[in-house]
This record gives structure tokens, sequence and C-alpha cells, in this order.
């Protein structure tokens, strides 16, 4: 009989000491899981906030802060006066007051074969709609503007006095490709006017904005 117990209690302690084994061992492989976890987790954080994902064409970061500057745009193009085209270039100086807004002025010239030519100097108010890599604009442009000697028509009674106002209400696109360069795509409508007698037209220009 006391034979038969000390067998038995042999085996519950053997059993025993290897359940307790098995214990510790599933103890420790589980706080090592728990800390290669909790490790991968702080990398893969810390990754996140050095190198953020970038945002998608079109997207702006949301840590994005704007500083005012001066911006200048240049722009070629034509301008249209019924049936003459002339050849336009344009320089503009001003404040980029916000995302939304830039206020300024510009010079401009227009050139139709080499003869006719008109010079101007204009407030340029312009209006991104979103603050977003690719945005429509709206623009307006009012000045004034001096013709050369060269009316643009040969008749008195259609063309203007030399001294003129001149009115461009715009729209188009700007696209960022930094955030201090852009390129711009717009058109509208322009009034010639010497108080007397108007002349209608419109334009198409693509600019560089830096």
């Amino acid at each position: 009989m006391q034979k038969s117990i000390l067998i038995a209690a042999t085996i519950f302690a053997s059993i025993a000491s290897y359940a307790n084994d098995n214990l510790t061992t599933e103890t420790a492989v589980t706080t090592t899981t728990t800390e290669t976890a909790a490790t991968t987790t702080t990398t893969e954080a810390i990754a996140a906030t050095e190198n953020p994902a970038p945002t998608s064409f079109g997207e702006q970061d949301d840590n994005y802060y704007y500083e005012r500057r001066i911006s200048a745009i240049t722009e070629v193009g034509t301008t249209f006066l019924y049936d003459k085209a002339f050849f336009n270039m344009y320089q503009a100086v001003g404040a980029r007051v916000n995302p939304y807004l830039f206020i300024g002025g510009g010079l401009g010239v227009q050139v139709r074969a080499n003869q006719q030519y008109q010079f101007q100097l204009l407030a340029d108010v312009r209006a991104n709609v979103l603050d977003k890599r690719v945005t429509p604009i709206f623009m307006m442009q009012v000045g004034y503007n001096r013709s050369g000697a060269e009316t643009i028509y040969n008749k008195e009674k259609q063309s203007l006095k030399p001294e003129q106002l001149n009115l461009n209400l715009g729209t188009g696109i700007l696209v960022k490709a930094t955030d201090n360069a852009s390129f711009t795509l717009n058109g509208g409508y322009s009034l010639f006017s010497d108080f007397s007698k108007n002349m209608h037209g419109g334009f198409v220009k693509i600019g560089y904005v830096f």
C-alpha cells in the first residue's frame, strides 16, 4: 500500500512539474510577442511621423502652412478684337496675400503684324477657388491701354482714341508644380473703351507663376 502511494505521489509531482514548465514557456512566448508587436507599432509610428505619406494629386497636406510673399506672373497669349488677333506678352508683380488671393499690377504689350501695337498698365486681382494643387481661378484686370500710331481700323469712326480704358475678366485653371511655382491657363472677355466708343474682344493665355 505504501509503495502504491509513493508511486502515485511521484507521478503527480512529475505531472505538476511538467505543467509548470509549459506555463512558464507560454508566458515567456506571450511576453516576447507582445514586446515585439509594441516595438513594431512604435517604429511604424515614428516612421509615419518622420516620413508622412504623400498626398494624392489635388490634395493639400494637413500640416501645410502658407506664408505671405511677393509673387510674379508671366503670361503670353493672344488677344482677339473682332477679326484681328494680337500677340500679347504680360508681366505682373504683386503680393500673394493668402492661398486664395493675389493683388498686384502688370505691364503688357500687344503686337499685330509689326505695325499695330498697344501698351497696357493694369491693376491685377486673381482669386483661387481652392487651396489645392489644382484649382479653378478667377481674374480681373483694369487699367490704361495706349494704342500706337496705327489704328485698329482705318476708318476713323470704327477706331478708338489712342488712350483707352482696358478691362479684362477671365477664368481658368492653376496647377502647382512646386510650393513656389505654378502654371496657368486662362481666357475671358476684354473691353477697350475711349468713353465714346467701345471695342469688345477676348483673350487666351498661358502663364508661369512664381
